[in-house]
């Protein structure tokens, strides 16, 4: 007679979240190598790993080449947010492209797109996942972005909450007082939080700022109860962070002006899940295939890709597969 496994959440999560995650990946280890099985092992103990140099360099410029043109010569397919704004505009229509956010750059720039199904990412989302992923979001910075210490789950909303992940990669070197990735290893454990009715993700209009507040002083508040502490990612270019829904982590302050953090990060759910923006967005539920990723937008209309980004994504698989020897 089988047992309904028990998870750290309340609202489930993973396999990977599972009390019982050594059991199942004893029994999967048929099926998950060596080294998968090692950074499974320090993603639940750490809710955080780490991949070294997996990005290319050359792909890594060829999405600044990339960028930089379309902020250079402006355009009006790249999307972009101010410092503090959550409305969109053309970058054809700002002058200083430092400290803005560039929305789902994936949609309209394949470079983004070849960056977020890096395959070291996508193996590893797979086998946590049990699907393929499906890449919802992304955000491209040039300057940290100062946000203060959360957990991705209070803001980025899916049907099961717990079954997201994030991945932070480096377009350049980052170095100190610049802004850097923050984050706490271990916090994805933290103890459940009840501030929102009964909800994991924060709404202003139901909660109020008051929940939202309380919820920071709680963040803050485990944090010490645990005896943790923030660490600062200095990344090299190409280098990728992949870290679960729960870890807490932020922009660390920057007190040189003058220097960068370029980087770009994804959000990704299985794709057996479902953002959202799914729910009242019904001319944003077009889902297409990139190789083993698929990727949706709330901020474009991409249904008008399906027909050639099939193709394309076919191509790009043969290809890959020829390389291989498969």
């Amino acid at each position: 007679m089988s047992t309904v496994p028990k998870y750290h959440s309340r609202f489930g999560g993973m396999w990977v979240d599972r009390e019982d995650w050594r059991q199942e990946l004893s029994r999967r280890r048929g099926e998950i190598d060596d080294q998968m099985a090692r950074d499974i092992e320090t993603f639940v103990r750490d809710g955080v790993i780490i991949y070294p140099g997996a990005a290319t360099s050359a792909e890594v410029d060829a999405f600044e080449a990339a960028i930089s043109k379309a902020f250079n010569e402006g355009s009006n397919d790249v999307l972009c947010q101010l410092p503090g704004d959550q409305i969109n505009q053309p970058i054809s229509r700002v002058a200083e492209r430092r400290g803005l956010r560039v929305v789902d750059a994936y949609a309209v720039m394949p470079e983004a797109l070849t960056l977020l199904a890096n395959k070291r990412v996508v193996d590893f989302l797979r086998t946590i996942f049990d699907a393929d992923p499906l890449l919802f979001q992304s955000l491209s910075f040039d300057r940290g972005s100062g946000q203060g210490l959360h957990q991705d789950t209070a803001y980025v909303v899916v049907d099961r909450p717990l079954e997201l992940a994030a991945c932070w990669i480096a377009l350049e070197d980052i170095g100190e007082n610049s802004g850097e990735l923050m984050y706490v290893r271990g916090s994805h454990r933290f103890p459940e939080a009840n501030y929102f009715n009964g909800k994991k993700h924060w709404d202003r209009e139901e909660d109020g700022d008051d929940a939202h507040d309380k919820w920071f002083s709680w963040i803050e508040e485990s944090k010490n109860t645990m005896g943790l502490k923030p660490e600062l990612f200095r990344a090299k270019k190409g280098d990728i962070l992949i870290w679960h829904a729960d870890l807490v982590h932020g922009g660390s302050p920057y007190s040189d002006a003058a220097k960068t953090r370029k980087s770009l990060v994804g959000h990704f759910c299985p794709s057996t899940a479902k953002p959202h923006y799914f729910s009242y967005r019904r001319n944003r539920r077009t889902v297409l295939q990139y190789d083993r990723l698929q990727y949706s937008s709330l901020h474009f209309d991409i249904s008008g890709k399906t027909k050639k980004r099939g193709i394309m994504g076919d191509i790009r698989s043969l290809l890959s597969k020829s390389k291989n020897g498969f």
